[in-house]
C-alpha cells in the first residue's frame, strides 16, 4: 500500500511549502499530494486555502491575485508562527522540487461560480506539466468531475484521480464519463465492497485523509491501494517500511 503524505510533511512543518515536500520525500513516501489554486495571471499556487487569512495572516483571495502577490506574503498559519518565513510554491517550482522522486498528487482547486473566468484552467494546467516532463508522475485530482473531465478532453495522456466523499447516487457511472486511473473516496466511504468494485474495474484505490494507527492497518488489510495520511512517519513504520524510533535506554538508580 501506497503512504501520500498530505499536504507534503504538513503535520510537521508549514503545509505544502518547500520544506514540506522535502521532508516527505526524506521519510521514504511513495508519494506526496499538495494543493494548487489558479491565480489572476494565469498562473498556479501551492496552497490549500482559497482565502491567505489562515496562512498568510492576511486577507486575499487566491484567483483574485497575482502569483507574485501571493509569493511576496510569507505562509505559516496561526499555529506555527515560528514557522512563518516559508514563501508559497509556485507549481512549477512544486514540480521540479518533486522531480518524479516521487508520485506527486495535484488536487486542482476550483471555484465553480467562477468557471467561465476560470476556463483557461485546465489547458494551462496540461502545458505546464508538459513543459516541466511531469506528465507521467503526476496526477491531478479534484472534486470539481467537470473539470477533470475536461482535462481529460483536451490532454489524454494527463492522469487524473477522482476525489469523492459522502453517498452517492451515480458513483459508477460517473467513472465509466471520467474513465479516471485513480479513485479517491473518504476513508469513512472506504470499505471492502467498495475496494472489490473498483479493482474489479482495473481501477486502484487511494483514500483519504487517515491518520489513526488502526485505520491504517485496516485500509491495509482490506486492500487500499493507497492511503493519504498527515502522519507518514508512523504509517511507514506500521506497514514495516520504516524503522521505529529509538530512545535512550533509562538508567537505573
Amino acid at each position: 500500500m501506497k503512504v501520500i503524505a498530505h499536504r507534503g510533511a504538513g503535520s510537521i512543518t508549514v503545509e505544502n511549502s518547500a520544506a514540506a515536500l522535502r521532508r516527505a520525500i526524506a521519510l521514504g513516501v511513495d508519494g506526496v499530494e499538495v494543493d494548487i489554486w489558479p491565480t489572476r495571471d494565469e498562473g498556479f499556487v501551492v496552497l490549500h486555502d482559497a482565502d491567505l487569512s489562515r496562512l498568510a495572516g492576511k486577507p486575499g483571495w487566491t484567483s483574485y491575485l497575482t502569483l507574485a502577490e501571493i509569493q511576496a506574503l510569507r505562509i505559516g498559519g496561526p499555529i506555527r508562527r515560528k514557522l512563518l518565513g516559508e514563501r508559497a510554491l509556485s507549481l512549477r517550482e512544486a514540480l521540479r522540487e518533486v522531480g518524479g522522486k516521487v508520485e506527486l498528487l495535484l488536487e486542482l482547486k476550483r471555484t465553480r461560480h467562477s468557471s467561465a473566468a476560470l476556463a483557461w484552467v485546465e489547458e494551462r494546467l496540461a502545458q505546464i506539466l508538459r513543459e516541466e516532463g511531469a506528465v507521467d508522475w503526476t496526477l491531478v485530482i479534484s472534486f470539481d468531475h467537470r473539470s477533470l473531465l475536461r482535462l481529460r478532453e483536451l490532454a489524454p495522456e494527463v492522469r487524473v484521480g477522482m476525489l469523492v466523499a459522502g453517498e452517492w447516487l451515480t458513483l459508477w457511472e460517473e467513472v465509466e464519463r471520467l474513465s479516471p486511473q485513480v479513485l479517491l473516496p473518504q476513508w469513512a466511504q472506504t470499505n471492502p465492497s467498495l475496494v472489490r468494485e473498483a479493482h474489479a474495474r482495473g481501477l486502484p484505490l487511494y483514500s483519504w485523509v487517515i491518520n489513526q494507527p488502526d485505520l491504517i492497518v485496516q485500509m491495509n488489510e482490506m486492500g487500499v491501494d493507497g492511503l493519504i495520511t498527515d502522519r507518514p512517519a508512523e504509517a511507514l513504520e506500521l506497514l514495516g517500511r520504516r524503522q521505529p524510533r529509538s530512545f535512550p535506554k533509562r538508567t537505573e538508580v
